[in-house]
């Protein structure tokens, strides 16, 4: 059973439970609302397991980035050396070795600039993936802090409602009437 399902449970037993005559308190079972209240905490670890889960999945993604941002790299950089040994093949006509440097530089620069642009891209959706992580564990820890408070206070509220109960005076009975 979710969290969900045992909030509207718990829901379900506060709407159908007796009325205390002459308030506006409601008689519960205290059994029924403990099992209610361990299903909870049951459950909790569970929304925790998924957030971290989806932390997991964060470093997955990243890692993969990298690991494509290095092969980029690592293509890029055999360009580089290829351009500098076709660069060095040339040499013997002072025009075409001038050509094979300005080419070489040419590769050079777009492998630079095609790198630095998958680092930034990489960069920029480890901060996307990173921000949307943190957004939802938030919020996932607002909504378990929320019900917590509410089961809190619906315990507590329900505490003083039975103690209210067992400290009410039993009405006085008329005395017998002396013959």
């Amino acid at each position: 059973m979710n969290i969900d399902e045992t909030i509207e449970l718990m829901e379900e037993l506060l709407d159908n439970s007796s009325a205390v005559p002459f308030s506006n308190k409601k008689m519960i079972d205290c059994d029924q609302m403990r099992d209610y209240i361990d299903n909870l905490r049951l459950g909790l670890p569970g929304e925790l397991k998924k957030a971290k889960e989806t932390e997991e999945n964060k470093e997955m993604i990243i890692a993969e980035a990298n690991k494509e941002a290095e092969k980029i790299k690592a293509k890029a950089d055999e360009a580089v050396e290829l351009a500098k040994k076709k660069a060095m093949e040339i040499v013997s006509e002072t025009e075409i070795t001038r050509q094979a440097k300005e080419y070489a530089a040419q590769l050079i620069s777009e492998a630079q600039q095609n790198a630095d642009e998958i680092v930034a891209n990489a960069k920029e959706k480890d901060a996307q993936i990173r921000q949307a992580l943190t957004e939802s564990v938030n919020k996932s820890l607002a909504e378990a802090q929320e019900v917590l408070k509410k089961n809190l206070s619906d315990v507590t509220e329900t505490m003083q409602a039975v103690d209210k109960l067992n400290t009410v005076e039993k009405p006085e009975q008329p005395e017998e009437e002396a013959e």
